[in-house]
């Protein structure tokens, strides 16, 4: 059976739109075959589309036999969305076309020891100075998402992040953006975010993969059927919370040896710190407010061949590829994509080693291969997918 016959019409306008976006020009001939849709089911989608502006035709096509074909493009003008990915180190704002353009961007410094209020008042100014300077309306942009590490709490919505920012607890980011610049808002993953842009952006992404994506923190997007797997509350993906070692360091969620506490960016400042002769020859101070430099100068040093660097950065590889491993073997996975800020220079360290783990020890590895790949988006890469969450939420909405 086709599935997309069982489904909605908002998910097979979305799968449409999807094809579209992928293949474009495309004709609703080349849709009803790939698709399995029939003609009649796919004009009535395109026309619904039409309807709605997401989709414009693009000239004829009589390249091949028979009578020409109308070809159909995204609208990019569509609809505007607004993406804001807040980080203790950084925070990155985009601001993109319907197609996923980014026509603006910015670069703020992160959240870290700042009043949750101030925060927002520098994204909402920052999202607004894009506006004008793309010469777009706030009334002409669908929504805003801010993408974050950390407990969602999409009922309340709040960001759970007492145990890093007690300030952020109870406070309601998305109403504050909202009456700050008169644009809806909305919450989501930073990792569930930047595995959105890849199933958006990338042409050669499977509909079935996931986005390891590592700032401070690391998580996994989990993408299933073209969808974004969010859990019970949003917050599926976790994996910087899997202990892998129980005689390791205490995690702030309350076990031992987490993966997060092993290897992701702080904790590795952290261990390079406490070796007196490696701090010193990088000259990293450990200090809260420079972990991203003193981080860059590990990776850096790491990738030039100084053995204790490289000792740290392939010793977080190791442990990632644990993890990843524990992906592979439990969804059954044949693509991981790598993503982030931390893999900014050190991304291919990472994708060898991962790769080297699953050929090697993949349960299902006889029946078929995984594809471990570095993320060709670069750093505006989340806040690209919280833009398109807020797009693909709209469609939805139809």
């Amino acid at each position: 059976m086709n599935p997309l016959r069982t489904r909605t019409a908002a998910d097979t306008a979305m799968a449409v739109l999807d094809l579209v976006r992928r293949e474009s020009p495309i004709s609703r001939v080349e849709l009803s075959h790939t698709t399995g849709l029939t003609e009649t089911s796919i004009s009535k989608t395109v026309r619904r589309l039409l309807e709605a502006g997401l989709v414009e035709e693009a000239g004829r096509d009589s390249s091949g036999r028979g009578k020409s074909r109308t070809m159909l493009r995204l609208a990019p003008t569509a609809m505007y969305a607004l993406g804001v990915v807040l980080d203790d180190t950084r925070i990155t704002c985009v601001l993109t076309d319907f197609s996923g353009a980014i026509l603006a961007s910015d670069e703020l410094t992160g959240t870290r020891g700042e009043l949750p209020h101030s925060v927002t008042q520098r994204i909402a100014s920052a999202a607004l100075g894009m506006l004008s300077t793309a010469g777009i309306a706030a009334a002409d942009v669908a929504g805003a998402c801010l993408a974050s590490p950390g407990r969602m709490d999409q009922e309340k919505k709040e960001l759970r992040l007492s145990s890093i920012a007690p300030d952020w607890e109870d406070f309601d980011v998305q109403e504050q953006f909202t009456e700050l610049t008169s644009i809806p808002a909305r919450l989501e993953k930073d990792y569930g975010c930047a595995a959105l842009a890849e199933h958006w952006v990338a042409r050669d992404t499977p509909s079935d993969f996931v986005t390891v994506y590592i700032a401070n923190g690391i998580g996994a997007g989990i993408v299933v059927d073209g969808e974004l797997y969010g859990g019970s509350s949003s917050n599926a993906g976790e994996i910087g919370h899997l202990p892998l070692d129980p005689d390791g360091p205490e995690c702030r969620c309350g076990n031992r040896g987490c993966l997060e506490r092993i290897a992701a960016p702080q904790y590795l400042v952290a261990a390079a710190v406490s070796d007196t002769a490696l701090a010193a020859r990088l000259g990293l101070t450990g200090a809260r407010d420079t972990i991203r430099a003193d981080f860059e100068k590990i990776a850096r040093a790491a990738v030039a061949g100084d053995d204790g660097a490289l000792r740290l950065i392939s010793g977080a590889a190791d442990r990632l590829a644990q993890a990843i491993l524990g992906l592979v073997n439990t969804l059954d996975a044949s693509e991981i994509v790598l993503a982030g800020p931390a893999l900014e220079l050190v991304g291919d360290i990472f994708t060898t080693t991962i790769q080297d783990a699953v050929d090697r020890c993949s349960f299902m590895r006889p029946v078929h291969g995984v594809s471990v790949r570095l993320s060709g988006l670069g750093l505006d890469g989340a806040a690209l997918g919280a833009a398109i969450s807020v797009l693909r939420s709209e469609v939805t909405a139809l």
